[in-house]
């Protein structure tokens, strides 16, 4: 296939992804119909259903687009000089897409929402936040080898911490979306930098100014 015709396919799909991600961040995956993706995406139904054979389809395309999105993420995180400076790294990328982009992450609580319905899109949103767990709880593992992270703590429940700090924003956000990111991520700095220095939890110490 010449590389001009991948493209327009390619444009045109993502067209239809994002329309539909504006009619459900405004209306929810159940309350909208192949009709209101249409009208938002300016094609005719013809043109929808040459690239998604239904609804069901253009969400679990969405999920699979989440899992893209996380999988920058973490590549974001890679190559920090230390912990804190991945997770910062991981944490910048994070907080800037979602204040750049709050509108396709308006629709992760509805894909948790989906997920606990639907067995196919469960699938999809577990793999990722697991593959997603799984690189910060390795990240954490490897520091407190090197003696930056405090090794009495779980690293698997150091990742479910830092993951409920990204998707409690995400969900903050959805219902607020006046919220301050950046005020948000004043606030978990000062936590995690609580949480991982090496003697926050031996005799009752504070971390160093």
């Amino acid at each position: 296939m010449p590389r001009v015709r991948k493209e327009h396919l390619a444009a045109r799909r993502q067209q239809i992804l994002r329309g539909a991600a504006v009619c459900f961040a405004r209306k929810g995956f159940h309350q909208t119909t192949m009709e209101d993706i249409c009208r938002q995406t300016e094609l005719s139904m013809g043109a929808v259903y040459r690239y998604f054979s239904g609804k069901d389809q253009i969400i679990a395309a969405m999920a699979e687009a989440g899992r893209e999105r996380h999988h920058e993420l973490l590549e974001a995180m890679r190559g920090g000089a230390g912990t804190l400076q991945s997770l910062e790294r991981l944490a910048h990328a994070f907080f800037s897409m979602l204040e750049y982009d709050a509108e396709v992450w308006a629709l992760d609580p509805e894909l948790w929402a989906e997920a606990l319905r639907n067995p196919a899109i469960r699938r999809v949103v577990g793999a990722t936040t697991r593959g997603v767990r799984a690189a910060i709880a390795e990240t954490v593992r490897e520091a407190q080898e090197q003696g930056e992270v405090n090794p009495e703590l779980d690293p698997e429940a150091v990742a479910r911490v830092i993951v409920s700090f990204f998707e409690g924003l995400v969900l903050q956000k959805a219902l607020d979306p006046r919220l301050d990111v950046w005020q948000y991520v004043t606030v978990v700095r000062a936590m995690l930098t609580g949480l991982f220095w090496q003697g926050a939890a031996r005799g009752g110490q504070s971390p160093p100014a």
